[in-house]
C-alpha cells in the first residue's frame, strides 16, 4: 500500500513536471524577479504575452499541416527539438516565475496582465498538445481569477486572442479540454 502510494506520488511529479525527457542541462536560467521594480516586471509581462503569442500563432500554422489529436492525447515524446517541448519550456522558464511572483500577484497595475499570461500559457500548451498542462494552467487561473469579476471581464485584444474577454477566453478554453 506504501509503496503504490509513493509510486503514484513519484509518477503524478514526473507528469506535472512538464516536458521531462527534454535536455534541461541546455535550458536557460530562470529570470530572478525579485530585484525587478514595477516598471520593470510590467515590461517583462509585456515580452512575455508577445513571445505566447508567437507561439500561439506558429502552433495553429503547425497544427494546419498535422492531423488532428483527442483532448486527452499528450505528445507521443517530448523530443529536445519538439516545438511541443520549447513551448512548455518557455512556459516553464519565463511564465512560470512571473505566474507565481506574489507582488505581481496582488500589484494593480500587474495582476491583469499575470492573469493574460496565465490564460496564453494555457492556450499555447493546449495548441502544441500538452493538454495536461494547460489543464493545470487553466485549473490555477480559475483559483485565482474565475470569481474576480473585474479580470474575467476585463477586455482583451482580439488581435492577441481570439475573444473578446479573459472570462470568454477561460470559458473556451474549458469547452476545448472538456472535448
Amino acid at each position: 500500500m506504501k509503496k503504490t502510494i509513493l509510486l503514484m506520488v513519484g509518477l503524478s511529479v514526473l507528469l506535472l513536471s512538464g516536458c521531462c525527457v527534454c535536455n534541461r542541462a541546455n535550458w536557460p536560467e530562470q529570470p530572478v524577479l525579485d530585484h525587478m521594480n514595477t516598471m520593470q516586471k510590467t515590461q517583462y509581462l509585456t515580452d512575455v504575452k508577445q513571445t505566447l503569442i508567437n507561439f500561439r500563432t506558429t502552433a495553429v500554422d503547425l497544427q494546419s499541416h498535422r492531423p488532428p489529436r483527442q483532448a486527452d492525447e499528450e505528445p507521443a515524446d517530448c523530443q529536445r527539438e519538439g516545438f511541443h517541448c520549447e513551448v512548455a519550456r518557455y512556459v516553464e522558464t519565463y511564465a512560470m516565475p512571473i505566474l507565481n511572483d506574489a507582488e505581481a500577484l496582488q500589484n494593480l497595475e500587474t495582476r491583469l496582465e499575470v492573469a493574460k499570461v496565465n490564460l496564453l500559457s494555457a492556450y499555447a500548451l493546449y495548441e502544441t498538445g500538452s493538454y495536461g498542462q494547460a489543464r493545470s494552467l487553466l485549473k490555477m487561473y480559475d483559483k485565482r481569477y474565475r470569481k474576480d469579476v473585474s479580470i474575467e471581464t476585463a477586455m482583451v485584444d482580439s488581435r492577441d486572442m481570439e475573444f473578446a474577454t479573459l472570462g470568454e477566453g477561460a470559458r473556451n478554453l474549458r469547452t476545448k479540454l472538456s472535448n
